[in-house]
Order: C-alpha cells, then sequence, then structure tokens
C-alpha cells in the first residue's frame, strides 16, 4: 500500500485530470477521475486511523499483497471508526461508484445530463471533505490554473473566494481588477511601492501602474528588462507583431 504522501498526490493527480476532463467537456473521463481522487481521500482518512484499516481484510498476517477495501464499502468503514458521512454523502459516493462501475465494464446506462449535474456535487463533497477530515484546503491542493474551473463547478470554492475577499477587504487598498495569475477580482490589494497581492493565490509578483505603451492603469507582472510597466494586453500585441514581422521577412528572401 502507497504511504499516505502517496495516497494524497495520487489524489490529486486525479482531481485535476478530472478537473481537465469536465473542462473539455470528457464526461466518462471526469467521472472515472473524479471517483478514484474521492477514493483515494477517503482511503488517506482511513489509513491516518490506521494503515491497516485499507485493506479489505485487516486480520490478514501479512498485507503484502492484499486487495484494498473497495469504494462501496469505505463509507460504513468510515462510519465505523467515527468518520462523519452524511445519508446525501453515502448515496452520493456509492452512486459513482456504480457509474465507475459502468464505464469501465459495460455500457453506461446513466443519462449524461444527470451526470453533468451531479459530478460538482461529488467534487463539492471532495472539497468539504478534505478542509474537514483532513485539514487540506482545496486552494493548496490545486493547482492555480484550475481555479477558473474550481470557481464554476463547486459552491465550497466560493467560500473559499469569499474569504480572500474578506481578508481583501480587511487590509484595505481592494484593486476591482481581477488576478492575472488566477483570474479571481476583488481579492487584490495594494500594497507599498505599487506591490499587488493576491489573497487567494497568493501571487505577489506584479504591480499596479500605468503601462508605459497605452496609459492604461493596470495589474501586471514585474519586468525584468527595463523601468517600463507593460499591461498584457500591450505585451500581447507586441508579440503578435514581431511575430508577423518574422513571418514578413521570411516571405520577402
Amino acid at each position: 500500500m502507497k504511504s499516505d504522501q502517496a495516497l494524497i498526490n495520487s489524489a490529486k493527480e486525479f482531481l485535476v485530470e478530472a478537473l481537465d476532463s469536465y473542462r473539455c467537456r470528457k464526461c466518462n473521463f471526469a467521472i472515472l477521475h473524479a471517483v478514484t481522487a474521492t477514493e483515494l481521500v477517503l482511503k488517506e482518512r482511513l489509513a491516518r486511523i490506521n494503515p491497516s484499516l485499507v485493506y479489505r481484510n485487516i486480520d490478514a498476517m501479512d498485507f503484502h499483497g492484499e486487495h484494498t477495501v473497495s469504494l462501496s464499502k469505505l463509507p460504513q468503514r468510515l462510519r465505523n471508526f467515527g468518520v462523519k458521512l452524511s445519508a446525501d454523502e453515502t448515496r452520493l459516493i456509492l452512486t459513482f461508484a456504480e457509474w465507475r462501475n459502468q464505464i469501465v465494464h459495460h455500457m453506461p446506462s446513466f443519462e449524461m445530463s444527470a451526470a453533468n449535474k451531479q459530478l460538482p456535487l461529488l467534487l463539492d463533497f471532495l472539497a468539504v471533505f478534505l478542509r474537514r477530515e483532513l485539514g487540506i484546503p482545496l486552494e493548496k491542493f490545486l493547482p492555480k490554473s484550475l481555479y477558473r474551473t474550481a470557481a464554476s463547478m463547486l459552491r465550497d470554492w466560493a467560500r473559499v473566494v469569499e474569504k480572500a475577499r474578506t481578508d481583501a477587504k480587511a487590509e484595505g487598498s481592494v484593486l476591482s481588477e481581477a488576478c492575472p495569475a488566477c483570474g479571481a477580482t476583488d481579492v487584490l490589494t495594494l500594497r507599498d511601492d505599487k506591490k499587488v497581492f493576491c489573497h487567494l493565490c497568493s501571487a505577489k509578483h506584479y504591480r499596479y501602474d500605468r503601462c508605459s505603451s497605452c496609459g492604461a492603469q493596470t495589474v501586471s507582472q514585474f519586468s525584468s528588462l527595463d523601468e517600463g510597466n507593460y499591461c498584457d494586453e500591450c505585451v500581447q500585441r507586441a508579440g503578435d507583431m514581431y511575430i508577423d514581422d518574422l513571418l514578413e521577412k521570411e516571405r520577402g528572401k
């Protein structure tokens, strides 16, 4: 059986794959990955009580080669050892365990429209369980590149964003611009020397100043090239012009 940290790392990888698949409208893959991530997280909770509890036969003399407990059995085993799972949470886990079985072994009989509605509930449960039972906030579990996807799917994520906005308001000097790193709004605060800090993703390599090219007041990355400050649009425009110039020179050969 994997170590505790390996279980969490694997769960994170599967959750990332689930969100990527959901974003690309690959519902079957999203279900497979999300359910696997959930199973690994539930087993991690059991392992924190006693590592032998993740195995089907906890009385085995030697756990080498022993199968781990199935997902459908996990809710009851967790409850037996004092881990709280509501009837709705248990029902959701068992539903997706059956759906995963259908995807892997049979032709799926569930409606994709139902899966699209239920999948965010499973991911929201995972976010709540991580925070409640393992002390791992979702914002520390996901890469920043998936913050936007999480925001569109998870009710728990809304609470994370709201806390970041509350923290920003408490500090003061809140900027209305979206964070260039995670895309959230009302989470940036202006600190000394035009420096900007994001209370959601902790990005801090940004400044609030007028663009040296177009004059717009903007949040942008610090430039190591010169003393200027350039907004993302102007940087993108300059890059496009450079590529166009190279292509023109190629055509002129």
